[in-house]
């Protein structure tokens, strides 16, 4: 990595995007770098970081360093915060509230306006030349616009976009809070709110950028306390948190409330944890069941509510085989993705999960994070004959992603050599990394 910073050769030369679901039909586009690429990425940006959060104001609360100028304030705090901090306004006086957002906002980030902007910086011209050079290698060594979404870095470089629009705001003399592309503007007038919005709307335009027109709107004081508090919920969460007796009803009758209809995806999943984690409440079981597919962009948090059910894992096993059943072939990789994993750390062992996890490591044309977990499935759960068949998949298999997924699965499966791992350790391979940490006979989580 030092080595590139120094000779210049920065910027990804591949990037994997994965389109991670954000609603049934629509999705996010995930940037994934390789380990090297985001440590790179990370270190320009950090470099600067300081610079760039002293011109951030303190309406602003995402991406921000704490105190000691180490870290990120944690994001579900920094949100809830910032929710709590409108609550507060608008008890404070009859205020109105003006919410809205950018449409794709981190893919339509201009970079070559960014990289003006971040020329404004009493920052090293160094810096700022290699994350210009960096960036530009991002959008032409993959089909993704902007800058990388995923990365925490890139909220930093996301908030000095937007400054105009703080600055501007700021200047309106109203109370306003922003998260990310999330803006909330306050005042007691209607008509002033909505001059504002038309401003912010010309300096989004001028950078590139179009406002959400579907999520702008302005909200009279009684509307817009219900767009920044649910008092429900914060009752039933301090009735949990006291013992309170018929939470655990209240809870469940959110729940329902929350698939009856138009389905709240937020309330569902508000209550689908605390029902597992909390209370090991099963009721939702069945429907968590029936609606891994038609909900498959809340995989994970269906998913961890039904691993809070260890004596029910056969019956979920079952589910889990015939959901990939379902999907193979139509183009649902992330729950695909999700089900692999939760099988194996489950350890849910069924013939026919391996039967669809070979399909799906099979199918080059798939995207790689279920071809990875689908590996890692048949590492831990394999057949002597499995084990060599993964020998001979990796032998062939081109992407190096999906070869590290089957190189550990090798090491799990127990049909990889002790040479094998040490030649690959001391060689230039990319692999060369992991063969050094397989080396030392570790046991390998697998992520949440």
């Amino acid at each position: 990595m030092i080595k590139s910073l120094r000779s210049g050769q920065v910027g990804p030369d591949y990037v994997e995007i994965i389109d991670l679901p954000k609603n049934p039909v629509g999705v996010r586009p995930i940037a994934r770098l390789k380990v090297h690429d985001r440590l790179v990425y990370d270190t320009l940006v950090f470099a600067i970081a300081d610079l760039i959060d002293h011109q951030v104001g303190d309406a602003v609360y995402s991406a921000r360093w704490s105190s000691g100028g180490k870290e990120f304030w944690t994001p579900v705090n920094s949100w809830v915060n910032m929710q709590k901090k409108g609550v507060e306004i608008i008890n404070s006086a009859q205020f109105q509230l003006a919410r809205t957002d950018v449409v794709s906002f981190y893919e339509h980030i201009d970079v070559s306006t960014l990289s003006v902007d971040l020329q404004t910086l009493n920052a090293n011209p160094r810096v700022l030349e290699l994350l210009d050079k960096y960036l530009q290698m991002f959008q032409s060594s993959s089909h993704a616009w902007g800058i990388p979404q995923g990365p925490d870095s890139s909220g930093i470089l996301a908030n000095m976009y937007l400054l105009p629009v703080d600055e501007f705001v700021y200047r309106s003399k109203v109370k306003y809070l922003r998260y990310s592309d999330d803006m909330m503007i306050f005042d007691t007038d209607w008509t002033a709110l909505r001059s504002i919005l038309l401003e912010i709307n010309s300096i989004l335009r001028s950078r590139r950028l179009s406002m959400s027109a579907a999520k702008t709107d302005i909200f009279d004081n009684s509307e817009s306390v219900t767009q920044l508090e649910d008092l429900e919920k914060d009752a039933i969460n301090y009735g949990l948190k006291i013992g309170e007796v018929g939470s655990d009803d209240r809870l469940y009758k959110l729940f329902t409330q929350a698939i009856s209809g138009s389905q709240k995806d937020r309330d569902v999943k508000f209550a689908l944890y605390r029902m597992g984690e909390w209370l090991s409440d099963d009721r939702a079981i069945p429907w968590v069941m029936r609606n891994l597919v038609e909900s498959h962009h809340l995989a994970s948090n269906l998913l961890d509510y039904l691993e809070c059910f260890p004596n029910r894992r056969i019956a979920i096993g079952r589910v889990l085989a015939s959901t990939l059943a379902v999907v193979a072939g139509k183009n649902y990789d992330h729950l695909e993705q999700c089900v692999l994993r939760s099988a194996a750390r489950q350890e849910i062992r069924s013939r026919k999960i391996r039967d669809h996890s070979w399909q799906i490591l099979q199918n080059k044309n798939k995207s790689n994070l279920p071809r990875e977990f689908a590996a890692r499935y048949l590492g831990r759960f394999s057949s002597p004959a499995d084990g060599q068949l993964l020998r001979r998949q990796y032998e062939d298999e081109a992407n190096p992603s999906v070869r590290r997924a089957l190189l550990v699965a090798m090491y799990e499966a127990r049909s990889v050599s002790s040479g094998m791992l040490e030649r690959l350790a001391g060689s230039e391979s990319e692999l060369a990394w992991v063969c050094r940490y397989l080396i030392k006979n570790p046991k390998i989580p697998l992520p949440r």
